[in-house]
C-alpha cells in the first residue's frame, strides 16, 4: 500500500486525474451491473469520468498551449481565430434578429452587435469543439501507432487518456453550442426591445410620421413601426406615404 501511494505521489498531476478518470469509469460500469436502474447515478459517474480526463488534458496541454500563445506565429493564429469567431457570430446574430423580428437584419446594426456578444461564446464553443476534436483524432491515431510498433502499454495509455480528455472537451464546447442553436427563439423578446431602444428612431419632424411613431426606414418605401403592448414589442410594416 505504501508502495503505491508513493507511486501515486510520484505521479505526474494530468496522470493523477486520468487516474481518478478510469475510478469513476470502473464505478459507473460496476454501477451500471449491480443497479441498472439508477440512470442518474450512472450518468453522474459518467460525467464524473468525463470530467476527470478533461481537466488531465487541460492540465497536460497548458504548457504547450502557453508556448504557442506567446509565440509569433502563435499570437497571429489567435487573432485569425478572434476574426473568424467574430464573423461567425455576427453570421448566427444576423439569423436570429431576421427571425425574431421578420425584418431584413441589415437595417438593425445595434440589436445585431448586440446578439453577436451573446453569441459570441457559444461561436469559439465550436470553434474549440472543432480544434480540441482535431487534437483527439491525432492522439488516437499516434496512440494505434505506438501500440503497433510494440512500445510499453503505458505510452498508448496515456496518449489514449489525453484523446478521452480531448473527446471530453469537443462534446462538452459542442454542447454549449447547441444549447444556444435550440434555444434562440428565447431570445426574440430581448431582440424586439434591443430593437426598440436601439434601432426605432423617433422622426416627428419628418412628413408622414407621427409624433409618437418609433420608426425604422427599409428599402422599396416600406417602414416598421414599434410600439410596446402590455409589456410586448409589437412591429408593425407598412407603406411609407406623404
Amino acid at each position: 500500500m505504501h508502495a503505491f501511494l508513493q507511486w501515486l505521489r510520484n505521479m505526474q498531476t494530468a496522470y493523477q486525474v486520468h487516474l481518478a478518470g478510469l475510478f469513476f469509469i470502473a464505478i459507473f460500469m460496476l454501477a451500471v451491473f449491480v443497479f441498472p436502474d439508477f440512470k442518474v447515478a450512472h450518468q453522474v459517474f459518467l460525467f464524473l469520468a468525463s470530467l476527470a480526463f478533461a481537466i488531465g488534458f487541460s492540465i497536460w496541454c497548458w504548457p504547450t498551449a502557453r508556448k504557442v500563445w506567446r509565440h509569433p506565429i502563435g499570437k497571429a493564429l489567435t487573432v485569425i481565430l478572434h476574426l473568424f469567431v467574430l464573423l461567425f457570430a455576427a453570421i448566427l446574430a444576423r439569423n436570429v434578429v431576421a427571425s425574431a423580428l421578420g425584418l431584413p437584419p441589415q437595417d438593425f446594426d445595434v440589436s445585431v452587435s448586440f446578439i453577436a456578444l451573446v453569441f459570441y461564446i457559444p461561436a469559439w464553443s465550436i470553434v474549440v469543439s472543432i480544434i480540441v476534436g482535431v487534437v483527439a483524432f491525432f492522439l488516437s491515431f499516434i496512440g494505434l501507432l505506438i501500440g503497433m510498433f510494440n512500445r510499453p502499454f503505458k505510452e498508448t495509455a496515456k496518449l489514449f487518456g489525453h484523446a478521452a480528455g480531448a473527446l471530453a472537451i469537443c462534446v462538452y464546447s459542442s454542447s454549449v453550442f447547441d444549447f444556444a442553436s435550440n434555444n434562440k427563439n428565447f431570445l426574440y423578446p430581448l431582440v424586439r426591445w434591443v430593437a426598440f431602444l436601439g434601432d426605432f428612431q423617433n422622426a416627428e419632424a419628418y412628413p408622414g410620421v407621427g409624433a409618437t411613431e418609433r420608426i425604422r426606414f427599409h428599402e422599396n418605401g416600406v417602414i416598421s413601426i414599434a410600439t410596446v403592448e402590455d409589456n410586448t414589442v409589437v412591429i408593425q410594416v407598412r407603406k411609407y406615404d406623404l
